[in-house]
């Protein structure tokens, strides 16, 4: 009783279906008024959405259209928008040849874009992400081209179209993604994985008002349940499917129902309500025009004069079950031969395109035999030259010893100046942060100050009153302040000392340091200094200091002049990625000791800009930095090579990510 009633409902649907294949009038007449080409590339995508999935050469038609319109113009972004809704069409004509073509275009030309103002692509676009949309479709369409012609790479693609569109929040780039893949893993037959893709495809569809496509999704969930032998849940949801995909002209769900109900009746054995949708899919498919579908089961007219024989089949009647018999036949071995020859075309087009690769790869190596051939000619000239230079010298030796000797001594003092320069550069930094560090004691020191001129002056009225017990309270008040000027001027006092001891010239004396708070030390005092030279500049910085490291012999001064160096870089990192990265970056630099074995640790590390992997091992290399001209000697991390590995028997590494992280790490004896 329960399929009798459901089979009621489908049987009143068709009616509906044809009477709704006509363009509306509204459409027809938006289309012919429009005069601006803006406007007529707006309303033809409307044209184009209503014959997608009911006349796929009428579809073909607009999305010509709307291509010419943005080729007109040069607009990029819509140019290959459009081509991928070409290619679809052509795909599902069996044109793939020329959806390759197509495709292969579209891509290149959304890859090369950015993101501008462009006219209206789809009813479902994402603002600012016109180029996400583009490519996230492409992406979809170049799966259905591998699906149909056989490749295994096309859940790939639409894995792929499905993970740009969940990544710029586009609803129907996820649903139309999700719809495939359900249907295609049905088509594997793994329907548990189908059924994942169907539900969250159904989720987000009608999260985001898309019918035509969740039409699919519910077509898809009743193959599912009908596969997993569930027909209570399939029928329903063929039935939800076949509303919506009549309301929306989605002749491809149609009939991919239609399809489904002829097999399900034929199993059951029902041969009036198979032969009802075995007749009913024939004009569907017509209509459609497509030679085959990316539902679960082929869909083309050949196969449907088949169903149709087959239906016949079960009633008994020889006559017409001969004649679509014949009719499937005719059809089917033009279908295959057109289809073959297309899918010839198609391999034909893919192997000139690899012979093309190949004749170019030639042509590059060739081009390589022949720089090769200059190189080492340049270079055998250049070796002549070299040898006729040294025979020169040998001859002037003197003379060319004297203007060396010049030369060593000009090196060595231009080396000096530049140390010195690096010196000064990190005394600069040094000065900056312990200004900033003792401006707040003598704030301090300065508020009391004239607080205390001023309780001076009441403490005089209120004994001139007569009042001394006021008067005694308000020279208590002024005792303790007095305390804290002293308090606060003693702590500017050890800042001044402290800083003066860590930044004067190196007696090359090793002391034992607490590390820990040198670190501590360094690391607010190049923070400091950046910020003097650049307001604006904010970051965070932690600690986490190993307290079992003690104190260590080292030289105070030159680890200092490291520590400033290290952390200095490491601001300047992440003060430049700050400058190209969103809001929600935070500039952070984290300082860690750590006591391991016979060695003490320190790590430095920033999450700022990286330093690229083809460069890392310059680093340390004498005048070699990425900073722009003027802003850096190129000697800091040199001389801090030198310091820790020269002078203390210790190791200097760095560790790095391009565009996300760099760590140095000190290693000293203990």
């Amino acid at each position: 009783m329960k399929y009798f009633i459901i089979l009621v409902s489908l049987v009143s649907l068709p009616v509906v279906v044809k009477a709704q294949l006509i363009l509306p009038d509204s459409l027809r007449m938006a289309f012919q008024a429009a005069t601006d080409d803006s406007v007529k590339f707006k309303v033809s995508r409307a044209v184009y959405t209503f014959y997608e999935e009911t006349n796929r050469d009428s579809a073909l038609h607009y999305a010509q259209l709307r291509y010419a319109i943005a080729r007109k113009y040069n607009r990029k972004i819509e140019e290959a928008h459009t081509q991928g809704q070409i290619a679809y069409q052509q795909i599902y004509l069996g044109r793939f040849s020329e959806a390759l073509t197509n495709l292969t275009e579209a891509i290149q030309v959304a890859e090369k874009s950015k993101n501008t103002t462009t006219w209206e692509l789809t009813a479902f676009n994402t603002p600012g992400k016109s180029r996400e949309v583009a490519l996230s479709m492409l992406n979809h369409m170049y799966g259905h081209l591998k699906l149909q012609t056989g490749s295994a790479e096309s859940l790939y693609y639409f894995k792929e179209g499905r993970r740009i569109g969940l990544e710029i929040g586009n609803d129907f780039r996820v649903t139309v993604a999700d719809m495939v893949l359900a249907t295609n893993y049905l088509r594997l037959d793994q329907p548990d994985s189908a059924l994942i893709y169907a539900k969250e495809g159904e989720a987000f569809g009608i999260r985001g008002g898309i019918p035509k496509y969740v039409a699919n999704i519910w077509y898809a969930m009743g193959a599912i349940y009908l596969k997993k032998g569930v027909d209570s849940l399939a029928l329903p949801y063929f039935k939800k499917s076949l509303d919506y995909a009549i309301q929306e002209e989605n002749l491809t769900v149609v009939a991919s129902v239609y399809e489904n109900l002829f097999t399900f009746y034929q199993l059951k054995n029902n041969a009036d309500s198979a032969l009802y949708y075995a007749a009913e899919n024939i004009s569907v498919v017509k209509s459609l025009g497509a030679i085959t579908s990316f539902a679960v089961n082929e869909i083309n007219l050949g196969k449907a004069y088949q169903n149709l024989a087959t239906a016949y089949s079960l009633q008994n009647n020889t006559d017409s079950t001969n004649k679509y018999l014949r009719l499937s036949l005719a059809v089917k071995d033009s279908l295959t031969a057109t289809k073959l020859k297309r899918l010839a075309d198609f391999q034909r087009l893919t192997l000139d395109e690899q012979l093309r690769l190949q004749k170019e790869e030639k042509e590059r190596t060739a081009f390589e035999n022949k720089r090769r051939m200059y190189v080492l000619f340049a270079g055998i000239v250049v070796a002549l030259i070299i040898m006729l230079l040294i025979y020169r010298n040998n001859r002037q030796k003197q003379k060319a010893n004297s203007k060396l000797e010049k030369t060593l001594t000009e090196l060595k003092s231009t080396q000096s100046q530049l140390i010195q320069s690096e010196k000064m550069a990190s005394l600069g930094e040094l000065t900056a942060g312990i200004a900033h560090e003792i401006q707040n004691p003598l704030n301090f020191v300065n508020n009391f100050s004239e607080v205390n001129s001023e309780l001076i002056d009441e403490a005089n009225a209120e004994m001139n009153k007569g009042n001394i017990p006021e008067a005694r309270n308000i020279l208590n008040d002024i005792k303790e302040n007095e305390q804290k000027i002293n308090h606060h001027g003693k702590r500017a006092d050890a800042i001044v000392k402290g800083m003066l001891q860590h930044s004067r010239s190196s007696t090359g004396q090793k002391e034992l340091i607490n590390i820990n708070e040198l670190a501590d030390e360094y690391l607010r005092l190049a923070y400091h200094g950046l910020r003097a030279r650049n307001k604006s500049f904010q970051a965070s910085f932690t600690t986490d200091f190993d307290p079992s490291t003690g104190k260590i012999n080292i030289i105070p001064q030159d680890i200092g002049r490291v520590l400033l160096n290290l952390f200095t870089n490491a601001f300047y990192s992440v003060m430049e990625k700050s400058k190209h990265r969103p809001e929600d970056y935070q500039p952070t630099v984290s300082v860690s000791t750590k006591k391991l074995n016979n060695t003490i640790l320190v790590k430095v590390r920033d999450n700022g800009m990286g330093i690229p992997n083809e460069i890392i091992h310059k680093v340390f290399q004498p005048f070699f930095t990425t900073k722009p001209a003027g802003q850096g000697t190129g000697l800091g991390l040199s001389l801090s090579y030198d310091i820790i590995t020269k002078g203390h028997g210790g190791e200097l590494k760095a560790e790095t990510k391009e565009g996300e992280f760099a760590e140095f790490t000190i290693i000293l004896p203990s």
